[in-house]
């Protein structure tokens, strides 16, 4: 078989897209502020310019109300990694707030009691 030959689609799932074509093939961005459990929420009077992918603009729209990086990713039915890359690019972009979600010692007491409890 040669490269020509080869096929680069499944009949059933249709044209394969690579995570990182989808992720818009850019360098990784910093981190900081993207854990798994941030909590992402679009600006409010930011304006959706053109030319974004369609990920991204089901991730501002996700981000309408306030949701957690793993969700969106979840809902995205991306990996982490290229979740991070795409929400790195929508709040360097300026469109998009990112929240650490702080553990308080009275949340994880309550977390560490429900644990014991099961």
């Amino acid at each position: 078989m040669s490269l020509s030959d080869e096929a680069w689609y499944d009949d059933d799932a249709g044209p394969l897209v690579r995570l990182y074509a989808r992720a818009g093939g850019g360098a990784p961005v910093l981190r900081d502020g993207l854990e798994l459990s941030a909590i992402v929420q679009r600006v409010p009077e930011a304006v959706e310019p053109d030319g974004l992918s369609p990920d991204q603009m089901r991730a501002l729209r996700l981000a309408g109300q306030p949701i957690a990086l793993s969700e969106i990713a979840a809902h995205l039915a991306l990996p982490l990694g290229p979740a991070r890359l795409l929400l790195g690019e929508l709040r360097d972009a300026g469109l998009i707030e990112v929240r650490r979600r702080d553990a308080s010692p009275d949340m994880l007491d309550r977390l560490l009691s429900g644990l014991n409890s099961l």
